[in-house]
């Protein structure tokens, strides 16, 4: 009785096993789709800022009273327009004493210039010495060396008249006005605040794992209040910020410019294809994607992926990646693709 209860109980455990093996050996039911239609390409951003690169305090080189400002605030100017008047009345005296001067040294020029010749005569016929004609050779580099003084002089206060009108040094909006007609103004001390609206830029934050991303974007673009102004990189500062851990990018504007001081994000799609994050899977402590190549699973790891965020992925576009049943499957295991997961009441 013992060896034919032993016997019955092999042959159950004997027919459990072959009923397991073959459970095991049936297909496990998936789902799949193509890599062509999982990768995108992701859209980047950062914030922004647009930036003028002039913005002055504008000043007078010479000092006085302002007798006019001609601009106010808000008014959009010329390089080398008139932002205000000083009055002149000194410089103007300056500028006619330093004339005078000039007229007087040019007469001492010309009159040294005459007594060399008649002295060159006079040594020609032995009439008059050595001595007195190295004088009048020195009377006329002296006078010289006068005249240029004169000249110099001259210029100086001619220059002094122009500083008189303050122009603008670029084309610019006025931002303030900084002083106020009849105050006397020194050289250094602003009377205009202006901003240049030609020459603007854009700076952003850029986190350093997209940087290798920026700068194989094709077509950076502002985004502000939904206009989009397209950008050109010209140049990531070799600076990490100790704080956000961000480096600063500079960009040009390629045709249209936003507004100096105006917000927004900087956006720019990355010029690899990703899968989203998660399609991915973790086996043996590497992240990668389960494909489907002849009814068979095959792990491909994805060595530079990051668990939840999405990953660069250079597939063929053909190949099958299973979705649903991704998580129980490993490589090599036997599996049954059908169109819609499979009904699990």
């Amino acid at each position: 009785m013992k060896i034919k209860r032993a016997i019955k109980c092999f042959c159950s455990l004997l027919l459990f096993t072959t009923t397991c093996v073959k459970a095991q050996q049936q297909p496990i039911i998936v789902t799949t789709v193509s890599i062509g239609e999982l990768r995108y390409l992701p859209l980047n951003s950062a914030p922004a800022t647009t930036l003028s690169l002039n913005e002055s305090n504008v000043s007078p080189q010479t000092p006085g009273f302002i007798r006019q400002i001609r601009v106010r605030v808000g008014d959009l100017v010329k390089q080398g327009e008139p932002l205000a008047e000083l009055d002149c009345t000194i410089n103007l005296s300056l500028q006619k004493q330093a004339t005078a001067s000039l007229r007087s040294a040019q007469a001492k020029l010309d009159l040294a210039e005459r007594q060399i010749r008649r002295t060159k005569t006079l040594r020609a016929e032995r009439n008059i010495s050595e001595e007195t004609l190295n004088q009048r050779e020195a009377d006329v580099e002296i006078a010289r060396a006068e005249l240029n003084q004169a000249t110099a002089a001259l210029e100086k206060r001619e220059y002094d008249v122009r500083q008189c009108r303050i122009n603008a040094p670029f084309t610019g909006l006025v931002l303030e006005r900084l002083a106020a007609e009849g105050e006397w103004i020194t050289p250094g001390q602003a009377v205009v605040q202006l901003m240049d609206t030609r020459h603007l830029e854009v700076s952003a934050q850029i986190p350093l794992n997209l940087i290798d991303s920026l700068m194989q974007a094709e077509m950076p673009e502002l985004l502000i209040a939904g206009k989009r102004y397209r950008l050109r990189l010209r140049r990531l500062l070799p600076v990490v910020d100790r704080r956000g851990r961000n480096r600063e990018a500079r960009l040009d504007f390629s045709d249209n410019s936003a507004l100096p001081g105006s917000s927004g994000r900087l956006e720019w799609h990355a010029s690899d294809f990703h899968l989203p994050a998660d399609i991915l899977v973790q086996r043996e402590g590497e992240l990668g994607v389960m494909l489907e190549q002849n009814g068979i699973v095959r792990f491909h790891p994805l060595p530079h992926a990051l668990e939840g965020l999405p990953a660069v992925v250079e597939l063929p576009v053909e190949s099958r990646v299973i979705l649903y049943g991704r998580q129980k499957v490993v490589d090599g295991d036997a599996v049954q693709v059908t169109g819609q997961e499979p009904d699990k009441r």
